[in-house]
Formats: structure tokens, C-alpha cells, sequence
């Protein structure tokens, strides 16, 4: 991939998991349904509405993927998933070019896994170029000027264009 393509990609990237997903317009073929049920900051949460896009990107498929509570919920709340993968198994997070990575934004603040300080796992247990599910555990988030925030554990997830 070409260092313009690859600058191109990471800026689209960072601006999917800080700005408010209700600004979005997603690439590729979109999601038609999908959830999320996770624990966050002591509570059990669970999303059932999922907006976004699967697209192939230089052999690797491109999940953007925006979970929150239901369609006519306000979007200060919701869960913010980038995976570039090609096959089910562990994403690596900490690879020099990856795209990956988890936001959650709750009432104003986020919480996102952040490259070399976070701590955060996740796994895809399909991963297909139309479907992608998954868990993860992330007891280590930050916000945006590098402060502590809540863990998010315990997530479960699935999206598909089907």
C-alpha cells in the first residue's frame, strides 16, 4: 500500500473513533444487522442496533461498525469498533499499520483503547468479507488526553451485510 493511501486510511480511521457517529458516512457494503452486549464502568449494557460498513482494502476486509442501544436512541451513548482482519483469531492492536481499534462514548466522555498504553484484547471468532463477530476484554482505557477510564469486559459482538 502506498504511504499516501496508508495516511489517507489511518486519518479516516482516527476520525471514526473520535468523532460522534452520528456524523458518519460509511464505506463499502453496509451492515444490516448486528449487537454488542458488553459490561462498562460496572454496568451491563446491550446493543441492539448496529450501523456500518464491511469494505475489502488492499486483501483485508474493513469492518466500521457503530453499535448503540436502539435506532431512536440518543447518540451520546454508543460503542465504536474498527477491525481490518482476514481471518477469525486474536487483532493485533499493536501492529505498526493497523486500523483496529474500540471507542466507547457515554454522555460526553470516551473511552478508547489507545496504542502502546491501553490494554485490550480482541478476538474474532468469524470474520468473513460479509460478516465479523467477536469478543473482547479491554481492563485498560484511556480518553483522549491519556487519562484512566473505565474498563469495558466481557464484550460480545456480530455484525453482517446479510
Amino acid at each position: 500500500m502506498k504511504p499516501v493511501a496508508r495516511c489517507t486510511i489511518a486519518l479516516a480511521v482516527m476520525l471514526t473513533l473520535t468523532a460522534p457517529a452520528v456524523a458518519q458516512k460509511y464505506q463499502g457494503v453496509a451492515v444490516k444487522s448486528g449487537r454488542a452486549a458488553f459490561k462498562f464502568a460496572g454496568k451491563d449494557l446491550a446493543f441492539n442496533h448496529v450501523e456500518g460498513g464491511l469494505q475489502q482494502v488492499e486483501g483485508f476486509t474493513l469492518a466500521t461498525l457503530v453499535f448503540r442501544p436502539d435506532l431512536k436512541g440518543k447518540w451520546n451513548t454508543h460503542l465504536n469498533l474498527v477491525l481490518m482482519y482476514q481471518a477469525p483469531g486474536k487483532v493485533d492492536l499493536e501492529a505498526a499499520f493497523t486500523m483496529s481499534g474500540l471507542s466507547m462514548f457515554s454522555d460526553g466522555d470516551v473511552s478508547r483503547f489507545t496504542k502502546g498504553k491501553s490494554k485490550c484484547t480482541i478476538t474474532l471468532t468469524r470474520a468473513t468479507p460479509t460478516e465479523v463477530e467477536g469478543t473482547a476484554d479491554c481492563p485498560l482505557l484511556h480518553d483522549i488526553g491519556g487519562e484512566v477510564r473505565p474498563p469495558l469486559t466481557n464484550l460480545t459482538f456480530s455484525a453482517t451485510t446479510k
